[in-house]
């Protein structure tokens, strides 16, 4: 079966079905050690968030920036 296919099967899964599928392909995997330049990056970026909490973008503005970007 291929990749498709099973995203089709798990779109019809109930909220439940899927926390639990989930939860089963999480548990088989060993956390990802940060290196110590994302974990810095990801301080900055939070620290940023926490000065200024209103200047965030939506997905949608993101979007539309990337797009305007593009050759």
């Amino acid at each position: 079966m291929g990749v498709d296919a099973i995203l089709k099967e798990v779109e019809a899964l109930s909220d439940a079905e899927r926390a639990e599928l989930l939860s089963r392909l999480t548990e088989q995997y060993e956390p990802v050690e940060l290196s110590d330049e994302l974990k810095a990056e990801l301080d900055r970026r939070d620290a940023a968030y926490e000065a200024n909490p209103n200047r965030v973008y939506t997905w949608d503005e993101v979007v539309a920036c990337v797009k305007r970007k593009k050759p």
